[in-house]
């Protein structure tokens, strides 16, 4: 009978660790002194994936790479997995403290609950289970701190340190202004120096950077013209996204910007330029060159986002007046209604369509706009109001 009753109880244990794998990683519901306490008693560091509900990336991990069986087995093997609400305590608590600032960030911690490895986003299984066997080993983010601080400079260590801060979505400042107030300028042009302003400098105010620029063809003659202006367009291109997202929304920035893009060599030069451009006439209201530039930067740069291609029909419905560019900005909300007939669009079409004169067109698509509203569960006011301005023009 005990036999019996032994052997019953492994097979639920085995079948319940079986289970557990098949569901890839098993995170404890437990508080974060307990999991402190989980890994000082099992000689196991923490996982920790740090998430937020609003967030996109943390939603395709935790369905599509949590839930493999291989991931699975490695962590609930190695380590106490737990996940914190980011935007919660203590999740917030500890995303201050480890200078959190995307989502998901994944965290391995010591049973101190120190850092020892740390990656970001929303990785692939095979990158996740690589950086699980990163943080067991012996390279681990808190290693390369530990040698930089000791003094190693070596290039294959910085390449490798740099490599690793972005992977884990980490700031390289201390990094950089470490390197560089150790370096004299004239060694600034040495491979070690270029690998960290290669791999690091993103700003395009900073004292490397405009170094870079002035020694251009020196940077240039050792290590090849094509990739050191791939460099230059990269931060300029860093910074006139920024300007776009609203992070430096400033004409005086914009025209700082341009002004250096005139100044400077490199390729694709007048890509960025035709976009800068495009960005001072919208700052500056001058929406005759605003609506020349777009027609440019479309055309040249085969603009095909539907959302930007939108942004752009919206404002030549609301702005512009040349005949001409209308017409083109409604060959692209055409093109982009035939692929995505969503309320938006269509009601952008019909908008162009009314502007051009067009009324019998601008109804039909303004009635389907509508349509496509009610179906989404929008607010209909706006679409009744252009519905009723365009049928007003046919009576």
């Amino acid at each position: 009978m005990t036999k019996l009753w032994f052997f019953a109880a492994m097979c639920v244990l085995v079948g319940f660790k079986t289970q557990a794998q098949d569901e890839g990683i098993v995170f404890r519901d437990i508080s974060w002194d307990e999991a402190l306490q989980a890994a000082a008693d099992e000689s196991k560091p923490i996982f920790l994936e740090g998430y937020v509900h609003w967030s996109q990336p943390c939603a395709v991990l935790e369905k599509y790479v949590f839930t493999d069986q291989e991931v699975g087995a490695f962590f609930n093997e190695n380590f106490v997995n737990i996940r914190l609400d980011m935007d919660d305590f203590p999740g917030a608590q500890l995303g201050e403290l480890h200078g959190v600032d995307s989502y998901p960030t994944l965290l391995f911690l010591d049973a101190e609950g120190e850092l020892i490895h740390r990656g970001c986003g929303a990785v692939e299984t095979n990158e996740l289970i690589a950086l699980g066997r990163q943080a067991l080993g012996d390279s681990t983010l808190r290693w390369y701190q530990e040698q930089f601080a000791a003094g190693e400079r070596s290039n294959t260590f910085l390449v490798n340190f740099s490599l690793l801060l972005a992977d884990a979505c980490m700031e390289s400042t201390f990094l950089v202004d470490t390197f560089f107030a150790e370096t004299p300028k004239e060694q600034w042009v040495d491979e070690v120096a270029w690998n960290m302003i290669n791999l690091n400098i993103s700003d395009v105010h900073s004292e490397q950077f405009q170094y870079l620029l002035t020694q251009q063809q020196a940077f240039a003659d050792r290590y090849g013209k094509d990739t050191v202006e791939a460099k230059i367009y990269t931060v300029l291109l860093d910074q006139l996204i920024a300007i776009y997202e609203g992070e430096d929304l400033t004409l005086f920035a914009t025209q700082s910007l341009e002004k250096l893009m005139q100044e400077v060599d490199f390729a694709r030069q007048d890509e960025l330029l035709s976009l800068t451009q495009l960005k001072t006439a919208d700052l500056k209201a001058n929406w005759k060159k605003y609506g020349a530039s777009a027609v440019k930067v479309v055309d040249e740069q085969d603009v095909t986002d539907p959302d930007q291609l939108n942004e752009f029909g919206w404002k030549f419905y609301l702005f512009v007046e040349d005949q001409a560019h209308l017409a083109k900005a409604a060959e692209w909300m055409k093109q982009v209604i035939t692929t995505y007939p969503n309320a938006t669009y269509l009601d952008t079409y019909a908008s162009l369509q009314y502007k051009l004169g067009n009324s019998k067109a601008a109804v039909k698509y303004g009635k389907q706009a509508l349509q496509a509203a009610e179906l989404e569960l929008e607010d209909l006011m706006h679409y009744r109001e252009q519905l009723a301005m365009f049928e007003a023009e046919l009576d």
